[in-house]
């Protein structure tokens, strides 16, 4: 008799164990699900975050190239900003023939800090509109688009990239 009812206990132990792995399972199952969502636009099956405010870019750029082959990097005049504003409208755009990924991070002068840095853009999109650390007073200063480019297979290798300086105008 007493050995039937060690069986069920242990019966039963093994039953709760096994209950309580599942619901532990199950509910870190659900909050993965629940957190990964709403990255999932902006976010391909390797993990890539791409910039959500990229769109896309049908915009021409002047080929300098002579038939040369290679990253196109756009090229900028001088840029006009409106004084004590944090959105800046400046196109921050990939051009649709490049095999690679641009990241763009702005800075201003010789500042070292960054006012802006965007997720990566893929080619043939643009990011408009930003918002940018930090204001500027009225003034001129140089503007520096430090453009990172990464290869587009699973290793996300670093190409070469470029840092384009336009004189910027604060008004």
């Amino acid at each position: 008799m007493q050995k039937h009812r060690n069986k069920r206990v242990v019966l039963w132990i093994v039953l709760t164990v096994i209950i309580v792995a599942v619901i532990a399972v199950l509910s870190i199952a659900i909050w993965n699900f629940a957190t990964s969502r709403g990255n999932e636009e902006n976010q391909d099956s390797r993990g890539i975050v791409f910039d959500e405010d990229a769109e896309d870019w049908d915009g021409d750029i002047k080929d300098l190239s002579e038939g040369q082959t290679g990253i196109k990097i756009p090229g900028y005049g001088d840029i006009t900003v409106p004084a004590g504003e944090n959105i800046w409208n400046i196109t921050l755009a990939n051009p649709e023939d490049n095999e690679c990924y641009f990241k763009y991070t702005i800075t201003v002068d010789d500042e070292e800090a960054p006012i802006y840095e965007s997720d990566l853009i893929e080619p043939g999109k643009a990011v408009r509109e930003f918002e940018v650390s930090q204001p500027l007073d009225p003034g001129d200063y140089e503007i520096h688009l430090n453009i990172s480019t990464y290869s587009m297979d699973d290793t996300m290798t670093p190409m070469n990239g470029a840092v384009v300086k336009a004189d910027l105008h604060v008004i």
